[in-house]
């Protein structure tokens, strides 16, 4: 990760920022970004090495939350995704005032930890990975926290991003 190079952060309309603000969707707003960073990461998937803590961070939050609200933390793991225990997100997370999130994620970790083999696992049919839910219950209660807190949460993520956008790209 790179925090000094800032010729790796995207370029985004002010135009384009301004009318994302418009209305009460904050992944209207967060998803100019995040789209960016997925254009980028098409053009050259090596370009992620050179991402700063704010954008990875950004983006693992959106993982996070299309794979938890989805299905949960299984299957935020089971797509690939259990990595996100391994980093600094929670605590950047918390840093940005994501606390509630953050606390969830350090729980979850404990549970992935406990169960990490089984739940990377290769898992090659629907019977399989529904068992996953099956055996691996300690997850229930923090999906459905999660479920609770996400929108308050990521209204407070939106307005971190929004006050501090030289971290996540230049706007022209």
């Amino acid at each position: 990760m790179n925090e000094t190079n800032l010729a790796i952060l995207p370029h985004i309309g002010k135009a384009d920022v301004e009318k994302a603000k418009i209305g009460n969707d904050e992944w209207k707003f967060l998803r100019v970004f995040v789209e960016k960073y997925f254009e980028m990461i098409d053009e050259n998937p090596e370009v992620m090495k050179d991402f700063t803590l704010s954008q990875l961070t950004l983006l693992a939050y959106f993982h996070l939350d299309s794979e938890v609200c989805n299905g949960g933390f299984i299957q935020l793991i089971q797509n690939g995704r259990g990595s996100i225990f391994d980093s600094p997100f929670s605590d950047c997370l918390r840093k940005w005032g994501v606390e509630k999130v953050a606390e969830i994620v350090d729980k979850a970790k404990v549970v992935y930890e406990k169960y990490k083999d089984e739940l990377e696992k290769e898992i090659n049919t629907a019977e399989e990975f529904c068992q996953l839910y099956e055996d691996i219950t300690d997850f229930e209660p923090l999906d459905a926290q999660f479920d609770d807190v996400t929108s308050d949460e990521t209204g407070i993520l939106k307005n971190y991003v929004e006050n501090h956008l030289e971290e996540f790209a230049v706007i022209d």
